[in-house]
Formats: structure tokens, sequence, C-alpha cells
């Protein structure tokens, strides 16, 4: 059994430029007037920005099972791990660096449910489906989470992308098969 590096980008991190990409098409101009202000940032980052996507977990999709890679003749690549991605997506309220009113930040955040709801599928560059859906995250999970940023709770959209494949490093050598050998046996009738 060896190891060798996978030989594809990040799964996580082509999810999050996929993500990034959809909402720069669907909010800009009309909402968010230039791309450049839609980030993967973080709540606390001290950034000029309208919108930040922030991933803020990342679990086990073990629903889905999936089959070795043949690599060549004689090597498989163990099975891709499919995990589960949670993300945040909120709008700036620092006015420091341009932040938005509280009546545009509605709008804002309608038109991000609009483009989760309208986009539930979005393909990555390996041609791999990844399905968004919206989180129903409690109360109080939202309000630990935004004290961990030593924020104040303030309205975002809570969306899950699964599944994100991400491939295994390790590969096992497999026998190459050199000849078969089949027998064949009349049935007897009644039998």
């Amino acid at each position: 059994m060896g190891s060798d590096k996978a030989g594809v980008g990040s799964g996580i991190s082509e999810t999050g430029k996929c993500i990034l990409k959809l909402f720069r098409k669907r909010l800009c101009p009309e909402f968010v007037r230039d791309e450049d202000l839609i980030l993967l940032t973080s709540p606390w980052e001290e950034a000029d920005y309208r919108v930040g996507i922030y991933l803020y977990d990342i679990q086990d999709h073990s629903v889905m099972t999936t089959a070795e890679i043949p690599v060549s003749d004689t090597l498989r690549r163990f099975p891709p791990k499919a995990v589960e991605l949670s993300y945040l997506v909120f709008c700036n309220e620092t006015h420091r660096f341009g932040g938005v009113q509280r009546e545009q930040i509605q709008t804002v955040l309608t038109e991000i449910v609009r483009t989760v709801y309208d986009n539930p599928e979005i393909e990555r560059k390996e041609g791999e489906s990844v399905f968004l859906s919206f989180l129903r995250e409690n109360v109080e999970f939202k309000i630990r989470l935004w004290g961990s940023f030593n924020r104040p709770l303030q309205p975002a959209v809570y969306l899950k992308a699964a599944p994100v494949l991400i491939e295994s490093g390790r590969l096992r050598s497999a026998g190459r098969v050199q000849e078969r050998e089949y027998q064949v046996e009349k049935k007897e009738e009644g039998e």
C-alpha cells in the first residue's frame, strides 16, 4: 500500500470559489455594485466588502459511499472522502468600511436566498455536482457562533454544500488479471 499526493486541487477551496462565483454573477451589479465587494471572508475581517461568505464547519457526509479509482492497471486510489460544508453568508454592517443600511441588507439577503433557491446545484471544475441547501440552525447556535466572532447576532443565510469529495492520497497495488478460467456444466432437467 503506497501513498501519493492527490492530483486534484482542494475540494473545499474549489467549492468556496464556485459559491463565490455564483453570488458574484447573481448579485452584481444590481444589488452589489462591484464583484470585488463579495468575498470569501470572516465576519471579523477588517476589509471593505458588502457580502461575506464564511466556511464555519466541515462534517462527514458518510451517507455517500464511493468506489476506488483506477490509476493504472496495477494501482488503485482509495475512495474519495465525502464531506458537507457549512457556510454563513452575511452582509457587512461595519459602516467604517462602507457597510450598508438595514433596508439594503434585507434586500441583499433576499437575493442571496433567491440565488440559493434558484441554484440548488453547482458544478465544480472537476465536473462534480455539489448541492446547496439551507441549514435550519437554532437561535442559540447562531448566538454562540456570532459570539465566537466577538460580534452580536446579525441576519445571515446559513447554507450547506454537499457532497464535496476530497480525493484520497492513498494508493494500493492491485494485481492485474492475467488469465481467467471458467467452468460450465450442463444443468440436469428437474434440478
